[in-house]
């Protein structure tokens, strides 16, 4: 997409916006520049910012010399692939990737905003996570869950057989990182003890309303 210079200027005073979309799940989407970093998100949630992007330019620098070793990554909640943007444009890292979604139209807004895909290295699959944890055939070193209905994560993310479908798909020695919203401590901690069962180490962060858990095989 080119942006012109002068809306590139304005975005360091307020958002632009670029596109509105309504998603297949009934969301209404907005693709916007705000700081010369594209955005995607609805009226109340931010679904990617970019390399500004909290849940991941705040777990990826704890994991500096393991992203070295990843050559395959899961994105479940794909947003524009800021996730995969943070990788390849800070850390060099061009891993095989599958980002999974299941409105069509954030897939759009990803296949055509970010050139992720310059190597051919990239696939996008519309569908449930959980149908395609169930079927998947492929091990990834690297998988971030980042699945919300606007800033509602779904009941599900949460409960062992998800977590232990994600775990079933890593690679030894893999990582998954949990992006996650809780309504109270105790469900925070609830999650912490679960995610402790299933993988050998967990590091937790909390970064204002939002929890991330990384998670190591």
């Amino acid at each position: 997409m080119h942006i012109p210079v002068y809306k590139k200027i304005l975005s360091y005073i307020y958002p632009i916006t670029l596109q509105k979309s309504i998603g297949t799940q009934l969301s209404v989407l907005y693709l916007q520049l705000y700081r010369n970093q594209l955005i995607l998100g609805t009226n109340q949630a931010i679904y990617s910012y970019g390399l500004r992007y909290n849940p991941f330019t705040k777990t990826f620098p704890l994991l500096h010399d393991e992203l070295k070793k990843v050559d395959s990554f899961l994105l479940l909640g794909t947003g524009l692939g800021s996730a995969l943007y943070i990788l390849q444009q800070k850390y060099k890292c061009y891993p095989q990737t599958t980002c999974i979604d299941n409105d069509e139209e954030i897939i759009k807004f990803s296949k055509s905003n970010l050139n992720l895909n310059a190597r051919n290295n990239v696939q996008w699959i519309c569908t449930d996570v959980r149908d395609y944890l169930e079927t998947a055939t492929q091990k990834f070193d690297l998988i971030g869950v980042d699945i919300f209905k606007d800033l509602v994560v779904p009941h599900f993310i949460t409960k062992p057989p998800f977590i232990i479908a994600c775990k079933n798909v890593l690679r030894p020695n893999g990582i998954c990182i949990f992006n996650l919203i809780f309504k109270h401590d105790t469900a925070k901690q609830n999650v912490e003890k679960l995610l402790h069962q299933h993988f050998t180490r967990v590091k937790r962060i909390d970064d204002k309303t939002n929890t991330y858990f990384i998670c190591f095989l």
